[in-house]
């Protein structure tokens, strides 16, 4: 009797052994099978072509088209007056697959009062059409911007035209205006324009 009680109780902790390793086992197969079933989600960056910024990393105003692709500097005369420089702007502005041609030529007059003067060339099979519009210039002071010109890309190519008139000095503020230019069947038109606030410097108002 006492050897059957004795294979009986055996018999019963094998059996409970094997159950407890089958559960462990049973445990360690789900997890592996759960983490071979989790999927992770990643975004996919969208790389697009950035457009130039209208504003210098300084913080200081920029005209908006971006590094230029070629420069010509020119001679300035005895008195400091002259063409400084010409700067062209590849820049595809009708989304066609051709580069249109922006030109700013820098003009020192010899005193605080240089500006910059704007050609926009529409590239039509490699004939460039000047399609600027009249006035496309700035107005410096010596502390001052009476005119300024910024130019954006999106979401279609345009300017905009922030000027004050000179009243008694050119430091003395005057009431701005903002003009919107914006490309139109290879043209540009020109928007209404919007008064603004009172101001010495124009480039405040961008």
């Amino acid at each position: 009797m006492k050897s059957q009680r004795g294979g009986t109780l055996v018999n019963v902790l094998l059996i409970l052994m094997l159950a407890a390793i089958c559960a462990l086992m049973f445990m360690m197969l789900k997890g592996d099978f759960s983490k071979s079933g989790t999927t992770t989600a990643f975004e996919t960056p969208t790389i697009s072509k950035r457009a130039p910024s209208a504003i210098k990393p300084g913080g200081e105003f920029s005209d908006g088209l971006g590094a230029p692709d070629a420069v010509i500097r020119g001679t300035l005369d005895e008195f400091g007056a002259g063409i400084e420089s010409v700067a062209e702007f590849n820049r595809d502005i009708n989304n066609d697959g051709h580069m249109d041609r922006i030109t700013r030529t820098h003009v020192a007059t010899g005193n605080a009062h240089d500006y910059d003067e704007y050609k926009i060339e529409m590239n039509n099979n490699g004939i460039f059409n000047d399609i600027t519009p009249k006035g496309f210039r700035t107005t410096h002071g010596a502390d001052c911007a009476l005119r300024l010109i910024q130019f954006h890309f999106t979401p279609v190519f345009g300017a905009t035209i922030i000027s004050r008139p000179f009243v008694d000095t050119w430091d003395t503020p005057s009431v701005a205006t903002k003009t919107e230019y914006t490309l139109n069947t290879n043209k540009m038109i020109q928007g209404g324009a919007t008064k603004l606030s009172q101001v010495c410097d124009v480039s405040d108002l961008f």
